[in-house]
């Protein structure tokens, strides 16, 4: 089923388990007025910084950083 362009109907879409957000790579998200911003890159647990978690978080809103 395509997401529809409307974001309050694409939010809304709701499936047996929940409402779905960002279903895909390519979806925007973000939180507490952030600018939506796709998915960041995987990060591999092996090899991941804090800079780079730091930064992924930071990229749709759910923690803010300081220079």
């Amino acid at each position: 089923m395509a997401l529809s362009t409307d974001t309050v109907a694409a939010a809304a879409t709701e499936t047996p388990d929940g409402t779905l957000v960002g279903r895909n790579s390519d979806s925007k998200i973000g939180f507490y007025g952030a600018t939506p911003a796709v998915q960041p890159a995987a990060l591999s647990l092996a090899s991941v910084t804090a800079a780079q978690l730091a930064t992924a978080l930071a990229s749709i809103g759910l923690i803010k950083t300081t220079a």
